[in-house]
């Protein structure tokens, strides 16, 4: 089975040393493909070696680990945050971190850490597959219809045309529909934006929220563009997809 890329994020070297060194000795699974000692350094580095995992220190010279996550509109990879500070713990699971492990390093944690690491990318990736083995098996221009979630001892299925909006909460996602009701699935976001990536009226407007521009009841036209859906449910759209949110909407 094909390893793990990594990518270790620390404005310290001592520090980068130390924790390739445990991976190295503790964690087979995992390849390290590259380094950075600054946020802006690894935003380079993660649009350039697409790691599945970045091990992220969050205070840096200039931008924080948090900034650097900010930078993204879509994070394609997981995160485990590795910090001599403890009181940034919550916030840190505010961007869906698998694990936050303080230092110095205790590397049974970080064997825990990237055992749980490991397994949800290649469930990821398993899941990734089946979704586009569903897709090139499609009639009509392998477009899908329908998603299905589980709701209690039930699978119920869902008609896209349906869904408002789907956002990504902590370790899940909610899917909102037409009618109000709420589901939740634990398959990650970026699963759901690859799902539909064929699908024109769906389009993803800020890190954590996909949204259905037919649905859109309202939006306001200043610098910050917030979104209005049924319900008065409301959503910002990042600068960076500013542009191709208002395009679509001048479709509908």
């Amino acid at each position: 089975m094909k390893p793990i890329t990594a990518l270790l994020i620390d404005d310290e070297a001592h520090n980068r040393n130390v924790l390739r060194r445990l991976l190295g000795r503790h964690c087979p699974d995992i390849e390290v493909i590259g380094e950075a000692h600054s946020a802006d350094a690894a935003y380079e580095a993660i649009n350039d070696k697409k790691p599945a995992l970045i091990f992220l220190d969050i205070k840096m010279p200039a931008k924080s680990g948090f900034d650097l996550l900010r930078m993204f509109d879509a994070i394609e990879f997981e995160v485990i945050f590795v910090s001599a500070f403890d009181e940034y713990a919550v916030t840190a699971f505010e961007f869906n971190a698998l694990a936050y492990i303080l230092k110095p390093i205790d590397f049974t944690k970080l064997i825990s850490a990237v055992s749980k690491a490991v397994a949800k990318i290649r469930q990821d990736k398993a899941e990734n597959d089946i979704f586009h083995f569903i897709q090139t098996m499609e009639e009509k221009n392998n477009l899908i219809t329908r998603i299905n979630v589980h709701h209690g001892n039930h699978v119920i299925l869902i008609n896209i045309s349906d869904v408002v909006s789907i956002e990504s909460i902590r370790d899940s996602v909610e899917i909102r529909t037409v009618k109000g009701e709420r589901f939740y699935s634990t398959k990650g976001i970026k699963l759901f934006e690859r799902l539909l990536e064929q699908q024109k009226t769906f389009v993803r407007i800020n890190r954590g929220v996909i949204i259905n521009t037919c649905h859109i009841v309202g939006y306001s036209k200043g610098e910050v563009c917030i979104l209005v859906m049924p319900g008065d449910h409301c959503f910002e759209v990042s600068r960076r997809k500013k542009s191709e949110v208002l395009s679509k909407l001048q479709l509908i």
